[in-house]
Order: C-alpha cells, then structure tokens, then sequence
C-alpha cells in the first residue's frame, strides 16, 4: 500500500502597501506538506503560522486566524490539471466545532462580527469555500506550478488583493526553458474601474480626490511568476510571485515565495 509522497515548503507572504503618508507593512511565514495520493489528490496541512515572525497575540486576530486554520487539512481532487474540494463535508464539521469552542471561550461583538463575516464569505456553502480557497494565494500559485509547464502558452491569472477586496487579472504567456527547468509568467495591464472604486473607498479617509486628472487616474497592475523545477508538478525548488499596483496616490506589493525543503518519495508498506 502506498503513503503517497510528501512535499515540505516554507511560505513567505509579504504585503507593502502605501496610500498617500500611510505605508502598512507586514508579512506571515508558515510551512505546508503536501501529500500527493495515487487516487488524484492532494492534501495540503498548514503549520506554525506566524505574523510578523511571531505568533498572533491579538485577541481578534486570533480569533480571525483559528477560523481560517480549520480550514486545513484540504484536500483536493485533481481532474485536467484543475482542483476541486474534496472535503468540504470534513471541514464544514470542524468549523462547527471550533465555532462552539470560540463561542464558549469568547462573547461579544468582536466576535459575532468576525464569526458572521467568515461564515458568509467562507462557509455559508460549498461554492463560497471553494471561491475562497482559490482566492487564496498559496492555492492559487500551487494549481499554477502543477500544470504542466510549457512554453508559449497563453495563461490568464486571477490574483486576489484581499486588503482591497478586489481581484486583479491579467492574460499574459507562459514561458518555460527545459534547460533551466525554469517556467516564468508577467503581464502588465491598465487597471479596471471596479480596482480603481476600491483604492478609492480604500482611501476616503486620507481624502482621496473625487476628481482626478488622466494622469492621476492611470491604475497599471503587473504580475511576474518565477518558478524552478526539478521534474514537474509539485515537485519544485521555489516558486516566487509578485504583484505590484501603483498609481499616482497609491503604491501596492505583494510577493509571495515558496521554498523546497524537504521531499519523501512513495513508500509501499506491505
């Protein structure tokens, strides 16, 4: 009987982002292991998250954070390189848990109106928890690296911006080098209206002027996706995204990283 193989990576996420005199700064580390079964599926599990290298030590924080770690184990089953939930009856019941251990240990309205956002953005059903796994960064970029990569292929990404509430799209190419085993995505677009009201609600308490010039009002988006592999699939040595929105008020950098560390083959017990 197979184990299936396991793949270990460290994830780094960084977000710099400024709008007028106000720059936010922060990053989360966390590690993930997936493993990869021979009936088409993957398992990802999520460990020692940490916010600004240290764990959460704010209440609300905290709370926002057990209600997105009982999303994990997530298991994916793999049909034309695409992921679909495969245990959505599982995670719903450990969120039902962990929602009455929360509503035992914590009362109030800090916590009703972060149970009431997560629930009807993550788990009301299971069309709003796959929308929101695949909104997630480390989703969206491991679907990415395991298509097969190849060159000149034209490749449309959906990268969600969750401070701004908005998703960013770009349709760029795919560009793979068999001889570095290296697969590289970037496209840049002029941002959409819909991005443009969000930075603008974004900024309504900095003043953000409700009449801008051309000038001001140009919003470019640019993407760039770097990824090493050793084989193909999951099995790679890093894979680095970065995002960048900027116009005239606003200046925005994501960049998330996931680095190899460790890899353990299929083994058969008998």
């Amino acid at each position: 009987m197979s184990t299936g193989s396991k793949y270990n990576f460290k994830i780094l996420h960084k977000i710099n982002q400024e709008l007028f005199d106000r720059k936010q700064e922060s990053y989360s580390t966390y590690e993930i292991e997936i493993v990869k079964h021979y009936n088409s599926r993957i398992e990802i599990k999520r460990q020692n998250f940490k916010v600004n290298d240290k764990k959460l030590d704010s209440k609300f924080e905290n709370i926002a954070y057990i209600y997105n770690d009982a999303l994990f184990p997530v298991l994916f089953e793999v049909r034309s390189e695409s992921f679909f939930l495969a245990n959505y009856n599982e995670i719903s019941k450990r969120l039902l848990h962990i929602d009455g251990e929360l509503n035992f240990k914590y009362k109030g309205a800090g916590l009703e109106y972060i149970r009431t956002a997560f629930f009807e953005k993550v788990a009301k059903d299971g069309y709003a928890m796959v929308n929101y796994l695949h909104s997630l960064g480390l989703i969206n970029v491991l679907q990415f690296c395991f298509e097969k990569p190849q060159n000149n292929i034209d490749y449309h990404f959906c990268w969600s911006v969750h401070t701004l509430d908005c998703d960013v799209f770009w349709k760029g190419r795919k560009n793979f080098n068999p001889e570095s085993n290296i697969l590289e995505y970037k496209s840049e677009n002029n941002g959409d209206e819909k991005l443009l009201n969000s930075i603008k609600t974004s900024g309504n308490d900095y003043q953000y002027p409700e009449i801008v010039t051309d000038e001001e009002s140009v919003l470019t988006t640019a993407i760039k996706q770097e990824t090493k592999y050793n084989t193909t699939g999951l099995d790679f040595e890093f894979s680095e995204t970065n995002i960048r929105i900027s116009n005239s008020y606003f200046h925005y950098h994501e960049n998330f990283s996931i680095t190899a560390f460790s890899k353990t083959e299929d083994k058969y017990e008998y």
